[in-house]
């Protein structure tokens, strides 16, 4: 893999200024800056944008920290483009993260000037494609593309035992471990099924040696079966003829009680005619009485008749007299009706006036308000011109900041430069630091560095002087800072002011029209007044004509109602006189309905005297206690079926028990040949894993890769260190130690071997050290690349360069060059500026007040 392109966006103290890097002219650089600037960062972000993984290392362990805690405080997200070349093909990556933890991942592949999504359905199934692309996981990244120091100690500087299980979880041989859990768990799983099914085989055995005995049960329980069914087919037959002969005596038992029905039904049909008749006969003594009174009834019908001719002559002059009565009533009403309206519409319009003279008063307070709004608004205006002062002023203060950081970083330079040389004075023995001529006598010497400490004293009064005016530009700033923040509530007033503002006039204009409309409504009500007064003197005119009218016409309401009266006490009459007629029909009619009764009870009584003779012919034939004897036999002969039926079921309940026992011994026969061809199957999983078991384990396949790979480390580490040491130094790795008491362990110690003999790798320090460190980390690095088929072929280094001296430092810069053609880019993260003048290309980190900026030179 090789990198093209990165950019960082809010990540950790990068924001979104100055934060691309293009590697695609980068073969060797150092990135350089101080502690805390961010350098690390570059690399934590090619890790995050490839795997969405950090790993915590201020802590010296490993460990996932929450994403969320890598925005930049100022930010709600942050993401990271990376571009790289990887088979000849080449992929951009780019992974956003928010506030909230939602995740984005996007990958694409270059195609000429075109990005080509590649995405699948899923953030998650996006990153297996693009672990897959790489060929590798983060755990490899981390020891073979990205080394730190960090990383290396936790291998390097681990006690020989621990130092194996680093080696082991570095090549992510942990996976045999839990290789080797899962089988010993199958294993245990398998043995307990194994348990169980041995058991199932003794119940199974134990079925099996029943069978001889139930078949010979099943033998002499059917012949008593066959014995219990002849007998209760002798008993059934007997009962159905029992039943038969119980039929016929209720039947005729039941003919003589429909014949004792049928005469006690005549009898009370006999009884009812009687009844009848009584009843007819006292109704025809009444019409006979009412029928006595015909002379008296029609005379009253003649006067009933007179009268009411009188009545219909004076109903016409009846109905004019009560028209002209309710007219009157009427315009009565009206004139009341027209009076009360005419107080209300007065009562209104005294409502009215004072409303008017309240609305006239309201404009007046509206218009003062109206006023005073205004000059707030004056005011407001004015303070928000002042406003837009202190931010031009804020902006002049902000350049000057910016100008004397500037001349700040400057001056610190200079100072450094000049220390620097006074040093190299020292160092160069008696040699100008600037052209290197030979300085003459001790006398130049103290004179070159006294004027170099001149220089030094004027350049730090100068950042004496920078650093306190730039104390006083940023509290102005400040203090502009805080007079700016008032420009929201004064934009706050100022609306809410001119908001009150339309609202008065708005209120004005609705009372002015409101007083335009109450004028209306007076001059309404005034007409209407005047209407109801005219409606008042209209109504009692007409009312003085319509009394005229019923003088006229000399109507006597007395003697009209006293004929009503009399007509309504003589309609009684009327329906006597019609009842009359009706009665003397009824009168015959009731005569010839007794007649008819009394020969319909002849009838019925001579059917009661047929029926009481068949009564007595039954009865000679059919009684209850013949019926009661019958009963008593059945119940008898149906207790002798149910007590052998019960018997007869229990037999056949053995029959079907011993039956299901025999079906069961049948089953068992069948489970018995499955259980020992699962016993066998699982007797050779037992097998399988146990062989599992043992390669995974501690002196399985794990000792053979280790074994393997520990001799490609060593020829890669000593291939480096001929380099680094001249070929002062080679290193060898022994896997077994014998302990004091004989016994041999796995343990993994490093020795080495120079002119004066071999030592163990604990017993090196300072810049010796280092070169080892330095030559193990480049060789795991490739040997992991190596057994992962990946091409990685980036390699970053984090720190890990101070302890060395002039010469150690130019062998490192030497191994890299040596090494730079097996990879297509090197990257040494370093806050040494001494070697920065070692690389042609250098990546410069720097931190201010807006953040960390890349700067590539």
């Amino acid at each position: 893999m090789r990198p093209l392109f990165l950019r960082i966006e809010n990540f950790k103290s990068y924001k979104d200024t100055q934060n691309e890097i293009d590697f695609s002219k980068i073969k060797v650089a150092c990135i350089i800056g101080k502690n805390g600037n961010g350098k690390s960062s570059i690399a934590e972000a090619i890790a995050w944008a490839l795997f969405g993984e950090f790993e915590r290392l201020q802590t010296g362990k490993r460990g996932k920290v929450a994403e969320t805690e890598y925005i930049n405080s100022h930010r709600d997200y942050m993401q990271v483009e990376f571009e790289f070349e990887l088979n000849k093909t080449i992929y951009k990556v780019v992974r956003r993260l928010d506030r909230k933890g939602k995740k984005y991942l996007s990958l694409f592949v270059r195609k000429a000037d075109s990005l080509i999504p590649i995405n699948e359905a899923t953030y998650t199934q996006t990153q297996v494609k693009l672990q897959n692309i790489l060929g590798i996981d983060f755990n490899v990244f981390l020891h073979s593309a990205y080394l730190s120091q960090k990383r290396t100690e936790d291998f390097l500087l681990s006690s020989p035992e621990d130092r194996r299980e680093v080696l082991a979880k570095i090549l992510n041989l942990s996976i045999y471990d839990r290789i080797n859990e899962l089988a010993k768990e199958k294993r245990k799983e398998i043995k307990v099924l194994l348990d169980v099914k041995n058991r199932e085989i003794e119940e199974e055995h134990k079925i099996l040696s029943e069978e001889e005995s139930i078949k010979t049960l099943v033998a002499d329980l059917e012949k008593k079966k066959a014995t219990m069914e002849a007998e209760l087919n002798g008993l059934r037959n007997e009962l159905n003829a029992l039943i038969s002969k119980r039929s016929e005596i209720e039947q005729k038992l039941g003919l003589l009680s429909q014949k004792k029905n049928e005469m006690t039904e005549h009898q009370r049909k006999a009884e009812e005619i009687r009844y009848k008749i009584g009843t007819a006969r006292k109704e025809l003594l009444k019409i006979e009485e009412k029928l006595k009174e015909e002379d008296k009834i029609t005379a009253m019908v003649k006067e009933y008749d007179g009268i009411k001719e009188k009545v219909e002559l004076k109903r016409k002059d009846y109905e004019t007299y009560l028209e002209l009565k309710n007219k009157i009533l009427l315009c009565e009403r009206d004139i009341i009706n027209k009076l009360e309206q005419k107080k209300i519409f007065e009562k209104n319009i005294e409502e009215s006036n004072l409303q008017l003279n309240k609305e006239t008063s309201e404009i007046s307070k509206y218009e003062e308000e109206m006023k005073k709004v205004e000059i707030e608004i004056s005011k407001v205006e004015n303070e928000l011109d002042k406003v837009k002062q202190y931010k031009q002023e804020q902006e002049k203060k902000r350049e000057e900041i910016v100008k004397h950081e500037k001349l700040l970083e400057v001056v610190e330079n200079k100072l450094k430069e000049l220390a620097s040389s006074y040093r190299l004075i020292e160092a160069n023995q008696g040699r100008c630091p600037v052209c290197l001529r030979q300085i003459n006598g001790q006398e130049e010497k103290e004179h070159i560095k006294s004027e170099i400490a001149a220089q030094g004293r004027e350049f730090k009064q100068r950042r004496e002087s920078l650093t306190k005016k730039l104390e006083i530009l940023k509290k102005e700033f400040s203090e502009l800072e805080e007079k700016i923040k008032l420009e929201e509530l004064l934009r706050a007033r100022e609306k809410k002011l001119h908001g009150m503002l339309e609202n008065l006039k708005a209120k004005v204009g609705q009372k002015t029209q409101n007083i335009v409309n109450l004028q209306n409504s007076i001059a309404q009500i005034t007409q209407s007044i005047k209407l109801c007064e005219d409606e008042v003197e209209r109504l009692k005119e007409e009312m003085t004509n319509l009394k005229r009218e019923i003088s006229i016409l000399n109507f006597d309401e007395n003697y009209y109602t006293q004929l009503l009266q009399r007509e309504k006490e003589l309609e009684i009459y009327q329906r006597l006189f019609s009842e009359l007629t009706v009665n003397k029909v009824k009168a015959e009619n009731l005569k010839k309905e007794i007649l008819g009764y009394q020969e319909q009870e002849k009838e019925i009584l001579k059917k009661v005297e047929d029926l009481s003779q068949e009564i007595a012919s039954l009865s000679s034939f059919a009684h209850d206690m013949m019926l009661e004897r019958v009963k008593s036999d059945i119940l008898s002969c149906e207790s002798k079926i149910k007590n052998l039926q019960e018997n007869l079921n229990s037999v056949l309940k053995e029959l079907g028990i011993l039956e299901q026992k025999l079906n069961q011994i049948e089953e068992a026969k069948e489970k018995l040949s499955r259980l020992e061809s699962e016993i066998e199957e699982m007797k050779k999983k037992i097998e399988i894993y146990d062989i599992i078991i043992d390669i995974t384990g501690p002196d399985g396949i794990k000792n053979e890769i280790i074994a393997n790979t520990l001799p490609q480390i060593r020829d890669e580490a000593n291939g480096l260190l001929k380099i680094l040491t001249n070929g002062a130094f080679s290193i060898d790795f022994k896997t077994q130690r014998e302990t004091a008491s004989g016994k041999t362990i796995e343990t993994l110690q490093i020795e080495i071997s120079d002119a004066n003999g071999t030592r163990n790798y604990e017993l090196f320090s300072g810049g010796e050290l280092f070169r080892i460190n330095f030559a193990i980390r480049i060789a795991l690095s490739k040997v992991l690349l190596k057994r992962a088929g990946a091409s990685i072929r980036m390699l970053i280094l984090d720190e890990g360069f101070g302890s060395q001296d002039e010469e150690g430092k130019d062998h490192i810069v030497e191994c890299l060059n040596r090494i730079k053609d097996q990879f297509d880019t090197i990257l040494v993260i370093t806050h040494i500026e001494d070697l920065m003048d070692a690389f042609d290309q250098r990546i410069v980190v720097k931190k201010d007040m807006e953040g960390s900026k890349i700067f590539v030179v």
